[in-house]
Order: structure tokens, then sequence, then C-alpha cells
């Protein structure tokens, strides 16, 4: 469950992080009594079912089933990962984040020299870009100011074989400079400048490190671009240009621009436009996406050439999105005239123009539908049902389900072909209302809600109720509770994250007795406990009496059979 983060320092983590600050930074809240409420930022919602539990440590919608930590609505609302949730909310606070001891070797790899030689690197190539006329003049042609350039660490790589390798020579081995991609190597073994006669762009990480490069030639040579190799801290999957510049330069994003080239990016900006980002050399990945789909940012403008290239790439881009996106996200796809790019356009255009040419972008559901019409002939059958089959597959990984719903229905206008109902998520059924209860789950459900209540569980009571049917988990959590009395719901529940126990906990956690009075739950509590008593006692007497019928009983059994049936009487 830890994984290699210590278990100790998540439940640390989450003592010292206020959920209700976290979420609403993000989402605007309202306090109610000893929660808080807001529109659920899971699912579309007019009547606010959202609810945040400072004494829990714990969010829970009555509409949609989400629920978890602080770490879980990270996961969920930014896009992250169980690891970056973690480090994201550790940063927030001042906490490095430590390693558990004879974690996996890929953690304990040292990096920091590879990010050394790529500033070098990068400190170079601004150096020598102040000493080239020819450099100088060709961005100028481009409109970039020397404070745009400033901003993106612009550079220039000189037409040399091995200026860069002599000039790091004192700090940085070639096996070092080969390694960040910085230096190639031939077949006969010779080393040389990777990035000649170029200008330079440093790309950075989501820390403001520089991972890798991009490189424009200046004269006619080809490649015309050309990126670093994947390193140790560079996979172009998982990486955009701009993207940390953009998050720095505005403090609030709720979009995003996505362009094909870093000099679009930078010509942007250089227009006031600093919300774009570029892949690199790559289609569009899942990965991109959530990295965009973070803080906040709900849209996502392609701003692609109107050629056919253009529009394969916008296609490539729906069909990576439909598995990433929820409801509430909007992407959107904006097709430049021929031969034009975004810099180019803004420049002739101005920048007025091109905001409303971003407002007015074809929304994904109107391009995606719009695509398949071009793509089968809607005026047979036979395309009717082609049509039909290719849109089933593209909606099965769309975890959108209000919008999957909207696109079922009018794809079943398009071919007449009736769609059955899409339950969506907004529409789901509370989970209090799809758990049978039984003594021990409400035991479990008391637990996990109000942790204090281990005090009234007695070791030989729990001794007695291990076999029972949920009784490992009932001990585990007293185990756990016991161990650390400061524990709440939310970190209770990541301790059982990805166990064989996880779909229980996610339901028992938010169920909610008929009574929502929180006074209720040390009575429910201790019924249930003497409910399962009971169910032992009876167990026990039947094991016994079905014995007696086959086999003479011992004197020890027979003086517990006798106190049993006492008991009972």
């Amino acid at each position: 469950m830890s994984g290699l983060i210590p278990q100790t320092f998540i439940d640390d983590l989450l003592g010292k992080v206020d959920i209700v600050q976290v979420i609403e930074q993000r989402v605007p809240m309202k306090k109610q009594g000893r929660e808080f409420s807001a529109c659920c930022p899971f699912h579309n919602e007019k009547t606010p079912s959202f609810t945040v539990s400072p004494q829990k440590q714990f969010y829970h919608c009555f509409g949609c089933g989400a629920h978890g930590s602080a770490i879980s609505f990270l996961m969920e609302y930014e896009n992250l990962s169980f690891v970056e949730s973690i480090e994201s909310l550790a940063e927030n606070i001042g906490l490095d984040v430590p390693r558990e001891a004879g974690s996996s070797p890929e953690h304990k790899v040292d990096n920091q020299p590879i990010f050394d030689a790529l500033k070098d690197a990068a400190e170079f190539f601004q150096r020598r870009l102040k000493k080239h006329p020819i450099a100088i003049e060709y961005l100028k042609k481009r409109g970039l100011s020397g404070e745009i350039a400033r901003d993106f660490i612009l550079g220039y790589a000189p037409e040399s074989w091995d200026e860069l390798i002599s000039a790091l020579a004192k700090k940085h081995p070639q096996s070092m400079l080969l390694k960040a991609g910085l230096i190639s190597q031939n077949e006969q073994g010779r080393r040389y400048d990777k990035f000649r006669d170029r200008v330079m762009f440093p790309i950075l990480n989501h820390r403001g490190q520089i991972c890798a490069f991009g490189g424009r030639i200046i004269g006619n040579d080809e490649p015309k671009y050309l990126n670093s190799p994947e390193t140790p801290v560079f996979n172009k999957s998982n990486t955009l240009y701009g993207l940390y510049e953009a998050r720095k330069a505005v403090t609030r994003l709720d979009h995003f621009i996505i362009v094909e080239g870093y000099m679009d990016v930078v010509a942007l900006a250089q227009a006031g436009i600093k919300n774009s980002v570029a892949t690199l050399g790559t289609a569009t990945t899942p990965d991109h996406l959530r990295l965009l789909l973070r803080g906040g940012v709900n849209e996502l403008v392609f701003c692609f050439d109107g050629d056919r290239a253009g529009k394969k790439a916008a296609w490539r881009a729906v069909t990576q999105a439909l598995g990433v996106i929820r409801d509430g996200h909007a992407l959107k796809f904006l097709f430049l005239p021929d031969a034009d790019d975004p810099d180019s356009y803004v420049r002739r255009e101005g920048v007025s123009a091109f905001r409303q040419a971003v407002a007015n972008a074809v929304p994904l559901s109107q391009y995606l539908i719009t695509t398949l019409k071009r793509k089968h002939n809607t005026a047979t059958m036979e395309g009717r049902a082609s049509l039909n089959l290719e849109a089933e597959k593209l909606l099965q990984g769309l975890n959108a389900q209000l919008l999957r719903s909207q696109l079922e229905a009018a794809l079943a206008q398009l071919t007449h072909i009736k769609k059955p109902v899409t339950h969506t998520r907004a529409q789901a059924i509370p989970r209090h209302q799809t758990i049978q209860m039984t003594p021990m789950r409400l035991a479990i459900a008391a637990l996990l809600q109000h942790p204090e209540l281990v005090a009234n569980l007695q070791p030989q009571t729990l001794n007695t109720l291990k076999s029972l049917p949920g009784g490992e988990l009932l001990a585990a959590l007293q185990k756990i509770i016991s161990a650390n009395s400061e524990l709440k719901s939310g970190q209770l529940v990541e301790r059982f994250r990805k166990s064989e126990y996880t779909d229980a906990i996610d339901q028992l956690v938010m169920w909610q007795p008929p009574s929502a009075e929180e006074a209720i739950w040390p009575t429910l509590f201790e019924d249930s406990i003497q409910q399962l008593l009971q169910q032992c006692t009876q167990q026990r007497l039947s094991e016994l009496l079905h014995h007696s019928e086959s086999s003479e009983l011992s004197a020890e059994e027979k003086l517990e059979l006798k106190s049993l049936l006492t008991r009972k009487g």
C-alpha cells in the first residue's frame, strides 16, 4: 500500500494538510454546519451534492459517488498520479518526500549531473547568441524581442563540430554530455556537437529545470527542427514545450492553446498570448492531455494547419482525448488558413482576431461527428452502419458520461440506429443505497468514519469476531487505529488503497445511516458489536449441538454447551 513512500509519511502529510484548503483553492465552497458543500467538480449539477468534512478529512459527492482524501482529490481533479499528488501536497507545506530504504534502483539514480550539463549548455548557447548577428537578425525578423528571448532562454548553437564539447570540457565529461543528449557519436566512435547552426529553445520540465533542447536551423539544411533524443530526464511523450513558462506567466489558467512548434509558442507569447504549448515532434498523447488538464484548466484548443496533415493530427488528438476527458472538459479545434501558422496569422490579422478565432474554435463533439460523416456515406444504410460501428469503438473509452450520452443521441439520429440508455455518473444512485448493510459492515463503517470508537472494542471481543466474514478487515482497522489514534477517515482510506479491501472500504466509508445525526454512531457501533457477538454465540452453539449428535462431547465442551444454552435462555 505504501510503495516507495513510507506509510508513516503519508499519514503525517494527510494529518498536516487541510483538505478544505486544498479543495477550496480549486472549487468555490460554502460552509454548512460542520461541513462544506459545493457543486461537484466531477460531474455537471445545479444543486450542490459535493461535501467536504474537515473532521474526517474526506470529501464525498452524493450525486456521482466521487470520494476520498486530499490525495484522491488531486489525482482526479488535476490528473496527477498517486506519487505526484503526494509530492504536490508536500511541496505546498514545505516538506520533502522521503523514500523507503531498499526501493528500486531507478529511484536511486542521481540525475543532477545531467541537469547541470544541460543548464551550462543553455548558458553557452545564450552567450553565443549575443555574438552571432545572423541569429539575432533571424529572431528579429520573426518579431521576437530581447525580453522574450531572455524569458524563454533562447540561444544559438554555433556551426561547429566540437565548440560545445570544448566549452564544457572542464566541468562535464563527454560521457555525461552524451547521456544528456548534447552530443552524438558515430559508428567510428567519434563524438561531436549534436546541435549546429541552430536557434536553440531550452525545454523545461514541471520544476523549471532544463531537460532537453529543440533547435531550429537558420539556413536551408535539414532537418528544419531537431529535438534532443530521449534521455533519463526527457521523454517527449510526457513533456510539452512552454508549459512551465505558461503556468508561471498566467496566475489562473483556464485554457491552453496547443500549437505545432516551439517558434509558435514563443511568437504567441511575444504577442501577449502566454497560454500556448507545443508537443515535441510527436502526436498528442494521453500524458500530454493529463499534464494540461490540471489546476482548474478545463478547456484545450488545438491549433493546426488547415491542410491534410493538420486534420490528420487533429483526428489523432480526438482519439487520444476520449479516454482522458471527463464531463466539464472542453476540447476545441482551430484550423488556420493554408500557409498560415499562429505567428503569421497574428502578425497579419492581429491578436484580437486570433483570440476571436480561438473562441470560435470547433468543439470536439461537432468535429467528431463532422469527420465521421465525411468518412462514411450516410445516404446508404451500409454507410450509416459503418459509421455507427466506428463511433461505437471510439466512444467505448469515453469516460465523460454526460457527453457520451449526448453524442450517442446525436449519432442515433444521424444513423437511425437507436442506442441503449447510458446511465451517467451524475445519475448514479447514492452509494449508501447500493450496499446491503450487515452488523459487520456497520461496525467497519463506524470505525472508518469515527476512528475514536475503537476504544469501545475490547481485544477479547475482537478475537471472538475474527472468525466471522469481514472479521479480518475489522481487526486490521483496529490494529491501525490503535497504533495511531489521531488518524482520520481520509488517512484510513489511503492505508487501504489498492488492497484486497479497497472496494469494501470505498463503499463503507460513504455509507450514511437513516438518521444523519453524528451522535447516533456510538449506539450503532455498540449494537452491531452485540449482534456480532450473538452471531458468534449462535454459530458456536450450532457447532456443539451438531457435534453432539455424532459423537460424545468432551467435559470442556459439555460445560461450554451448558453455558451457551444458559446464556441464550
